[in-house]
């Protein structure tokens, strides 16, 4: 649908004036008036096929995003399919709020010869989860600016998800914290699928577990032998709603917690853990499924943990509804559950959570972030930082009350500095296997 601008009106009353005078006074004005009418009659009818062009565009979208440490880039190719070419289109990108454009105009203006292309790039930076971004319209304009078409979409969007990455220093702490601690469990032979050692054949032992290019060097049969599996499960619940996204870019309790998990994540893959994950948001509750171990399930946390995301719909998180999904995928054996939360305002559901998940045997404990502690991006002007460590003073306090009640309670509660959650998230699962 096309419409006339505000320049119309007196690009009309400017016509007007010269048919006037042209019939009235002067002749002569009368090749001006045709002309201005003419112009008028162009630039419709060029905005027609400008319309028809943009309607068969074809759209080649490529989305590259991996872990949040890389930027997310996207590139909109737009293929011009006809021999009309669309000289002047505004486009405009549509995308989450909380995600930020580094590269890139939101809104701007593209042309698109003939059999030929424009290429829009978009760079947002990479924050854990799922996202939208889209959709993508153009409106036509002319050249005179007398019309303009409505908003066209000729993309209506893509999702893709960011892992979470894992912090190597948080890593390295970790082993080196176990190793020099003694808390690390020695690892024994037995049943399982992960390398333990390679032994002298024996009696018994499968065909299938010698290792011939032994036998081919040294004349001797030997087979590999499986490290005996744990086990202990670890069940990760992160509560994902809009309070947990509350913060600077990379710095909310949300995607804090998403990377400590994952360094926990792959730390606990290493020493065969089985190992799960479970979202939770005002829009529902996702499950990984049953614990699993090694790299299946590391893979199934951290792709759990990539489907994380802000949910505008409802209007709080259903713990009850948490439970009733994870029941059918818990282990009857005793397990470890680590809900990452902030324990306002729903301090009582939560606690009726952990109390219920208790009962059944399970050692729960409740991660609480302290948003206080995050850094500040450094680009902030100092008024702006300022103001944002005031309000993050004043979360704290609530959220260090709801730690308070409960542990009263008698539940687990870690809530120490970001830098050694990982830590003490480790010397639970370690001191109790």
């Amino acid at each position: 649908m096309i419409s006339p601008t505000s320049r119309f009106s007196a690009y009309m009353a400017v016509t007007a004036l010269v048919i006037s005078v042209a019939l009235l006074l002067d002749p002569g004005a009368l090749p001006v008036a045709t002309t201005l009418l003419a112009l008028e009659v162009a630039m419709s009818f060029h905005l027609w096929l400008s319309m028809g062009a943009v309607e068969r565009l074809g759209v080649e979208v490529s989305i590259d995003a991996s872990t949040d440490r890389e930027p997310v880039t996207i590139r909109i190719r737009l293929v011009n399919r006809g021999f009309y070419p669309i000289l002047l289109a505004e486009y405009s990108l549509g995308y989450e709020p909380i995600l930020r454009l580094e590269k890139g105009s939101k809104a701007g203006i593209l042309m698109a010869p003939s059999r030929g292309a424009a290429e829009l790039v978009f760079v947002f930076g990479a924050r854990v989860g799922i996202h939208k971004v889209g959709p993508l319209t153009l409106a036509v304009r002319d050249f005179l600016g007398l019309f303009k078409s409505q908003p066209i979409v000729v993309w209506r969007g893509s999702s893709f998800r960011v892992i979470p990455s894992t912090e190597a220093a948080v890593l390295k702490r970790l082993h080196l914290y176990t190793r020099s601690s003694g808390l690390v469990r020695s690892r024994r032979p037995g049943e399982g699928i992960e390398f333990y050692d390679v032994r002298d054949y024996r009696s018994g032992d499968e065909l299938r577990r010698v290792v011939w290019r032994i036998y081919a060097s040294r004349q001797k049969l030997a087979v590999w032998e499986a490290e005996r599996e744990s086990y202990q499960a670890i069940v990760y619940i992160v509560n994902s709603s809009r309070d947990m996204w509350t913060g600077a870019p990379k710095a909310t309790p949300i995607e804090h917690s998403a990377r400590v998990i994952a360094s926990i994540a792959r730390y606990a893959a290493s020493r065969g853990y089985l190992q799960a994950a479970v979202i939770v948001n005002e829009c529902g509750v996702w499950v990984s499924g049953a614990p699993a171990y090694g790299r299946q399930g590391l893979a199934r946390v951290l792709e759990t943990l990539a489907s994380v995301g802000i949910c505008m719909a409802g209007e709080r998180v259903d713990w009850s509804k948490t439970l009733a999904n994870m029941i059918p995928s818990l282990p009857r054996e005793r397990i470890f559950i680590f809900i990452f939360t902030k324990t306002t305002p729903n301090t009582e559901q939560l606690l009726d959570l952990a109390t219920k998940l208790s009962t059944l045997g399970h050692r729960v404990y409740i991660v609480a972030p302290l948003t206080a502690t995050y850094d500040i991006s450094h680009r902030l002007p100092q008024k702006l930082t300022e103001v944002y460590r005031a309000k993050q003073l004043e979360v704290a306090t609530e959220e260090l009350k709801g730690v308070e009640l409960l542990r009263k309670a008698g539940m687990k509660v870690i809530a120490v500095s970001p830098q050694l959650v990982a830590q003490r998230i480790v010397q639970a699962i370690e001191l109790s296997s």
